[in-house]
């Protein structure tokens, strides 16, 4: 039985951000930590520039770890804090269709309105209505 819980993949972001937060660095920086469905954790940040169209979401560069160590994974919940004094922030719509790409029944651990708290919600939720690969028109 997988011993990871919500709790504890919000106390690893928190962390992590806490230990990379510079005040002189990005214009913001993000912590994304990410659990698959075979009880994996990884861990990433954004990787921001003074070109923000050109920045990596940390979600993103989470499951592109998560994707390199396992091929077949599939995203079971995952979760972003930003700044010093860190809490918990929605993804943006990039990352919800990655999200949904690599765990169609993942959960998000979205904010609370007071910025103190989470609540988890479903990917399917967030991303109502999402294409599917046979209707992309996408080349």
């Amino acid at each position: 039985m997988n011993k990871t819980t919500p709790e504890l993949l919000v106390r690893l972001a928190k962390d992590l951000i806490r230990s990379r937060y510079e005040k002189k660095g990005h214009h913001s920086v993000v912590a994304a930590v990410l659990l698959t469905k075979n009880g994996n954790v990884y861990q990433a940040i954004n990787t921001g520039t003074y070109q923000p169209s050109i920045s990596t979401c940390a979600e993103i560069i989470a499951i592109g770890l998560a994707h390199t160590a396992e091929p077949d994974m599939e995203i079971d919940t995952i979760v972003a804090v930003r700044d010093k004094d860190p809490y918990v922030v929605a993804p943006c719509g990039k990352c919800r269709e990655y999200i949904a790409d690599y765990g169609p029944k993942a959960k998000v651990l979205m904010p609370a309105r007071n910025k103190r708290g989470w609540t988890p919600m479903s990917i399917a939720d967030l991303l109502p209505l999402k294409y599917r690969k046979h209707e992309c028109t996408c080349k």
